[in-house]
């Protein structure tokens, strides 16, 4: 596979120190689309700090 070139610009989420890479695996209609928004209540509310967490990560590090 490596003589193919496979996976070649690939950047594995654990290489950064925020554990998340910049990379967008969706088709570009569908760039930016949210399926999933969680709620408020028990780990709903965790879930949405993590996500939010992760999302200014990842614009963290599209910036550098």
């Amino acid at each position: 596979m490596k003589g193919l070139r496979y996976g070649k610009g690939y950047k594995y989420a654990h290489d950064f120190e925020e554990q998340t890479a910049p990379m967008d695996f969706l088709p570009e209609a569908l760039a930016g689309r949210r399926f999933y928004e969680p709620g408020t209540s028990g780990h709903e509310r965790e879930i949405g700090e993590r996500l939010a967490t992760l999302r200014q990560a990842r614009e963290a590090i599209k910036k550098k």
